[in-house]
């Protein structure tokens, strides 16, 4: 295990300022407006197959809807704005869809009740503790949301006790092999909340082994903060997210601003490979635990060599269908980060 070293910017927040500990419920996605900038395709803005982007994400859902078929009830771990449920509402019979984010659940209601889909609830909770009966989800699904928990072990061994003898688990997590470049990388986002505070966000992720450190400074808003956080933005949108790259971002901005610091919390994050992530699921219990292609990458690959706009709607979603089941069929190497399928053994002890 490599030393969690500390940035510039971090040591800067830690001399400076009374850090208190969140979670990322909390900190981040009680505080985003909304998932994937307001662009998740069918639920914010209207599918479009000829889109490499849509295409991938249709695949993806088909590959989640055919793992799943044949269960009547599946537990949703993680709701963000009703992905990937709302997107799997017609293929499963109940889905009951959680979140420890008040904010994501009532934006995913929302979402639901404009879409009109009835067989999709959304619940105020956490994964590590999970309000239902033993025994209870014929199936569950968790996209991006087991290393955003604060203890991903026990919401895995809660997810494991609520689910049926037999029942199957789908996962898929974020992959620092995959989406990191370097060892190291940090970057600052600036945001406005709805309380009317301003909020600069920074985050420190390490790729192997993988962890992250996430930060929240918010700033009271007045005449100063204001022109001080558009001109943050206008770097950020100009020369990019890096501190250190980017002078005026990191430490000197939030020097320059300090009077006007509100509050500030942080949190940290363990993320998982292909190889951890087995083999927690395994000392939890689960068993039949499978690597298999994801169906998004496929499509990522294949998408540039397809003539999409000559294709019509329905070629192209039997493609998506059939880029799912391929995908599923094959086994998958332990990185790339890649999906996973565990089973709950269909007699525990």
């Amino acid at each position: 295990m490599v030393s969690k070293r500390y940035t510039a910017v971090e040591n800067w927040l830690w001399e400076n300022l009374k850090l208190e500990e969140s979670d990322s419920a909390h900190q981040s996605y009680e505080n985003m407006l909304l998932q994937g900038g307001g662009a998740l395709p069918l639920i914010n803005v209207t599918l479009n197959l000829r889109e490499q982007s849509h295409f991938a994400d249709e695949t993806i859902v088909q590959q989640i809807a055919a793992l799943l078929r044949g269960t009547r009830e599946v537990l949703d771990i993680g709701s963000g704005d009703g992905w990937p449920s709302l997107r799997l509402a017609p293929w499963i019979e109940m889905i009951t869809s959680i979140d420890a984010a008040p904010r994501r659940i009532e934006v995913s209601r929302a979402n639901a009740e404009r879409l009109k889909i009835a067989n999709v609830k959304f619940l105020p909770m956490s994964a590590v503790e999970l309000n239902f009966s033993d025994n209870r989800f014929d199936a569950a699904v968790a996209a991006s949301s087991i290393e955003q928990t604060p203890d991903p072990m026990r919401a895995l061994r809660e997810i494991y006790r609520v689910l049926k003898p037999g029942a199957r688990l789908v996962v898929i997590y974020e992959s620092f092999d995959v989406t990191l470049e370097h060892p190291f990388e940090d970057a600052v986002t600036v945001r406005e909340h709805m309380d009317g505070t301003h909020g600069w966000y920074y985050w420190m992720k390490h790729r192997d082994p993988p962890w992250e450190r996430d930060y929240l400074v918010r700033f009271k808003a007045t005449p100063e903060t204001d022109e001080a956080f558009a001109r943050a933005r206008e770097l950020i949108d100009r020369d990019g997210a890096n501190p250190t790259a980017v002078p005026g971002i990191g430490a000197e901005f939030l020097e320059a601003n300090k009077a006007a610091v509100a509050a500030s919390s942080f949190y940290e994050l363990e993320h998982f490979t292909a190889k951890t992530m087995k083999e927690t699921l395994e000392d939890v219990g689960f068993t039949d635990v499978r690597v298999f292609y994801s169906a998004s990458k496929l499509a990522r690959l294949l998408f540039p060599n397809l003539n999409a706009g000559e294709m019509g709607e329905h070629q192209l979603m039997e493609l998506a269908q059939g880029l799912a089941q391929t995908a599923s069929a094959l086994p998958a190497p332990f990185d790339q980060g890649q999906p996973i399928i565990a089973q709950k053994p269909e007699t525990t002890s």
